[in-house]
């Protein structure tokens, strides 16, 4: 069983080396200790799976589709903190706190089936298992990358800047070869990349419309396809 994911987005920050990927889907994580005995359950696009400060009594593994994590600013606000997809966690951030509260919110990105686990069950399952445990923190080392990085590109950085740098992150995690350059192969629509960059989706289509016009990238379906890496990172800096 493999404990690391094959598809481990890069893990610096922005300034110190390739961005992080805020989607984490098809990972190469093996849960099947935790869902054992356990039944799938279908989840509504945009259901509510759980609220930030409820008590923290299920856990979440994603069989498929997707998830969005958000979180409550002081301004009562909505932030949208990064997609958890197949063989990925949810509601977990906050399992060995006193309190037992939920950390964020998570609603359905997609229609989606979870496996919804005992608060509890999975806590003592993490403990007894040092091969689980070294998922969790793998896992849970690559989200704080996440957030550190979402915090450093909700300054000063331009619009155009924040989608580079989520595109730059998709493509270190998702890049497959392509004719015309490299593929993502994760399908993301304007509006998830709109939520984690605090735009509209409409500003995120003008964007991916520009950098097109540039030659940067291409939209091929529901994928997009970076044509010039290089100047892709270099509009990132800018």
């Amino acid at each position: 069983m493999s404990t690391m994911p094959a598809t481990l987005p890069p893990s610096s920050p922005p300034r110190d080396g390739p961005p992080v990927s805020a989607w984490l889907t098809a990972l190469d994580f093996e849960w099947s200790e935790l869902t054992r005995g356990y039944r799938p359950q279908a989840v509504a696009n945009n259901a509510l799976l759980f609220g930030q400060g409820l008590p923290l009594d299920a856990v979440y593994v994603v069989q498929a589709g997707r998830l969005r994590l958000t979180g409550d600013s002081v301004d009562g606000r909505k932030r949208h903190l990064m997609i958890i997809g197949a063989n990925g966690l949810a509601g977990d951030c906050g399992l060995f706190l006193d309190g037992g509260r939920y950390l964020v919110s998570a609603e359905a990105a997609t229609a989606a089936v979870v496996w919804a686990l005992p608060a509890a069950a999975v806590a003592a399952a993490l403990q007894r298992s040092p091969v689980l445990m070294r998922q969790y923190a793998a896992l849970s080392a690559l989200r704080y990358r996440i957030m550190l990085q979402h915090h450093a590109l909700q300054g000063a950085n331009s619009a155009g800047r924040r989608v580079c740098h989520h595109l730059l992150g998709l493509m270190g995690s998702y890049g497959t070869p392509h004719r015309d350059g490299t593929l993502i192969s994760v399908a993301f629509t304007k509006q998830e990349m709109g939520d984690l960059c605090g735009l509209s989706r409409v500003s995120v289509s003008q964007i991916l419309g520009r950098l097109a016009r540039q030659g940067v990238v291409a939209e091929a379906g529901r994928h997009v396809v970076v044509l010039a890496p290089d100047r892709l990172a270099a509009v990132a800096q800018t």
